[in-house]
């Protein structure tokens, strides 16, 4: 859905953003992210130029842009998987953008090139409708093994790694943790219990806050949006490792208005925009000297899978392949 925010200081920044053009105050992005709608908000209120978003899973933009010959009709892509920037990297989508504020980062977080830089990190874990579990009288998993087994037939609910960044990130994880062999084992152990795939990130945790299943495997912070509205879910991290990936933002090389384009990564990299994502969401800011929340450094904290984020974007075709497959019939 698209949505608009006008500028209410409009006429008073101006004069604080030279480098865009009155033309150029209108910024189109594609989007995967929690707390959109504040932290575009806080951006346009900061500089004085608008925005309009279409949130879209990252894997769903990269088929968009291969269908459309790079042609993104947008100007900076925010959000989502990293897998789905270093394929469109490669393969001549994004327009580089090596943004002075990328100073403070570690190189790990950013590409040297300039493709993309990272503003976030998110992880995967469990979330729960206990309600569900307590009627069936099932469980609480624990580990990645634990979804394994049988008593959770049909109980599990997750979304392509072919569309969602975040699940790739996950299947990355698993390979990356258990070796090939045992990690496409223990993938189809899970599989086993999973009446089908969702096309949306966010979309298991949803289903199952409402009560259509009982366990998303799930964006850690679309767990806690859920919990911070009401829904009588739980979330766990697995004990076994918990899969993490950098939340990037990039420029289109299609991009109309890319002065303002890159007046928005400026600003999501520096103090301002990291303390906004803060605000506005939990995942975890990169930038050093960021205050986190409880929750959002308990994710930190917690037992990430030791795992090449960037090789797993490299590695994507290849491993999308090995999960058709497998499991591409569902």
């Amino acid at each position: 859905m698209s949505k608009k925010f006008g500028a209410l200081a409009a006429a008073v920044m101006m004069l604080a953003v030279p480098a865009v053009g009155a033309e150029e105050k209108k910024l189109s992005i594609f989007i995967a992210y929690t707390g959109v709608d504040g932290i575009l908000q806080e951006f346009t209120k900061d500089t004085g130029i608008e925005v309009e978003y279409l949130a879209m899973s990252s894997g769903e933009v990269l088929t968009r842009l291969r269908a459309a010959k790079g042609k993104a009709q947008a100007d900076v892509w925010f959000g989502g998987g990293l897998d789905s920037y270093v394929a469109a990297a490669g393969e001549g989508f994004l327009e580089p953008y090596a943004s002075p504020e990328r100073a403070a980062y570690d190189p790990m977080f950013y590409n040297a090139d300039g493709y993309w830089s990272g503003i976030s990190l998110g992880a995967v874990d469990f979330v729960v409708n206990s309600e569900i579990m307590a009627k069936k009288n099932l469980p609480m998993p624990r580990s990645w093994q634990d979804l394994t087994d049988p008593v959770y037939k049909g109980e599990v609910l997750m979304a392509t790694p072919a569309v969602s960044g975040t699940f790739y990130a996950m299947v990355w994880a698993i390979l990356s943790a258990k070796g090939e062999e045992e990690g496409w084992k223990l993938l189809e152990g899970i599989d086993a219990n999973v009446p089908y795939y969702s096309k949306r990130g966010a979309e298991p945790a949803n289903k199952v806050s409402t009560g259509e299943a009982a366990i998303a495997v799930a964006p850690f912070d679309t767990g806690e949006k859920l919990k911070g509205e009401g829904y009588t879910i739980e979330t766990a991290f697995p004990a076994d490792g918990v899969p993490w990936y950098i939340a990037p933002v990039a420029l289109f090389k299609s991009a109309r208005n890319p002065e303002a384009g890159k007046a928005l990564i400026d600003w999501v990299l520096s103090a301002k925009g990291q303390e906004t994502l803060a605000k506005y969401t939990t995942q975890a800011p990169i930038r050093p000297g960021v205050k986190l929340a409880p929750a959002v450094q308990a994710m930190r904290d917690s037992n990430l899978v030791k795992a090449d984020v960037v090789e797993g974007g490299a590695q994507r075709k290849r491993v999308l392949a090995a999960w058709q497959e497998r499991f591409g019939s569902k």
